[in-house]
């Protein structure tokens, strides 16, 4: 009797989960926990220790380039447990830092085996294992790192202000291991076939395929091209929420700045997850469409109202640019280049998203520090998402084009 298996695509969602929630969850989102009792500690500036989340941004969007080759040269569970080992060392070791030079090479470290074993794996698993409903499980995986800052925020602020940071650092560690444990430990592999198993949808058609990846071939540089400016300008746009709070404040309304971010949160895990099941049921260039809209009237509420409940709202509404950046980029990059192209176009998007985000957020600052106001601000990146919808609607003209040719 033949073994049902299909339990095990669920594996895979679960333990790219896992995998994503170490890399962005808490590599990233919970990172801004240690500024400020770091910066106490050590009676330096929260920029200097903020600079040390660049550096392992930077690091990790790099390393996503190598990542495809490791995958092929050593395999999914050999990469996933030297990452982990990097991973949980060198979080340990932060607890032991005696100063930012040393965070800063720490988080390099930890920086590399995130980018080894983070999106890029991820993304290029799941697309080896899902043909159907890959929008959907893609969002479920990228969503998971929105919850487990969510989740687990609360738990550390807790622990690093009744115990300290270092050892907040110790627990994070223990954690890193708790969630990279589905990887390590599920039966699963990087791609179907090394399981005896098809795709979830089955496969595609053989020559279909084949005239895709010519079309994909002939358009890839000017189709990179596009989606890279597509992308920065999507990542650019998710620099905004970290001032939220600045925003109220100025607005003499401190106590919605909190609310505009835990719904900006919200909106951040929640949009991914709605993001995928749009694109797997009306498709990426619709769906993406209407997330761009949302996002603009969202910036412009926010500039407009003096209104709690509607800038609450419209925080929510802005909140879809993460989804922006990392669903949509995924997605985009299959679609336009094709399964087979995935891997090695999906990296130098995603570099491209975690610079740009990282440069954003300074630019930001430089820019509220110029104008004295943030609608400047927020109008010149309700601008960016709008390039970023041009861009698309250039993507799908170019794509539709090359299609014809062949």
């Amino acid at each position: 009797m033949k073994e049902n298996k299909n339990y095990i695509y669920w594996l895979v969602v679960i333990a790219g989960c896992g995998l994503i929630g170490t890399s962005l969850g808490l590599g990233v989102n919970v990172a801004g926990l240690y500024f400020s009792p770091i910066a106490n500690d050590f009676g330096i500036g929260r920029g200097s220790v903020s600079a040390t989340l660049t550096v392992y941004n930077l690091v990790q969007a790099f390393t996503g380039l190598i990542a495809p080759a490791s995958l092929r040269r050593f395999g999914l569970r050999k990469l996933v447990i030297f990452g982990t080992v990097v991973q949980v060392a060198a979080t340990f070791m932060l607890s032991l830092c005696p100063n930012v030079v040393m965070l800063m090479i720490l988080n390099g470290i930890r920086g590399f085996a995130s980018g080894l074993i983070g999106t890029v794996t991820v993304t290029v698993m799941i697309n080896y294992w899902f043909n159907k409903n890959n929008g959907l499980m893609t969002s479920i995986a990228m969503g998971f790192s929105g919850l487990a800052a969510a989740l687990l925020s609360p738990v550390l602020s807790n622990i690093i202000a009744s115990a300290g940071w270092r050892t907040g650092y110790m627990v994070l560690a223990a954690i890193n291991v708790l969630f990279n444990l589905p990887a390590l430990l599920f039966p699963i592999a990087l791609k179907p076939d090394y399981k005896m198993m098809e795709p979830y949808g089955g496969r595609k058609d053989t020559i279909a395929s084949h005239s895709s990846d010519q079309g994909a071939l002939a358009i890839s540089v000017s189709m990179l091209v596009i989606l890279m400016v597509y992308t920065g300008c999507s990542a650019a746009a998710a620099a905004l929420p970290q001032h939220f709070s600045g925003i109220a404040e100025s607005y003499d309304m401190m106590s919605t700045g909190a609310l505009m971010v835990s719904a900006c949160m919200i909106s951040n895990t929640a949009g991914k997850i709605l993001l995928g099941t749009l694109i797997d049921r009306i498709g990426t260039k619709l769906s993406v469409s209407l997330y761009a809209a949302l996002i603009v009237c969202g910036a412009l509420l926010i500039v407009f109202s003096r209104n709690s409940a509607v800038l609450i709202a419209a925080a929510a509404m802005y909140g879809l640019c993460y989804s922006m950046g990392t669903v949509s980029t995924a997605m985009l990059t299959r679609e336009m280049f094709g399964p087979a192209k995935y891997s090695r176009v999906y990296p130098k998007l995603a570099m491209t998203t975690t610079i740009s985000n990282a440069v954003f957020t300074t630019v930001v600052g430089m820019l509220y520090d110029m104008s004295g106001t943030y609608s400047t601000v927020i109008l010149f990146l309700a601008a960016l998402v709008i390039l970023a919808f041009c861009m698309l609607q250039l993507a799908y003209a170019q794509k539709a084009k090359t299609a014809e040719q062949y």
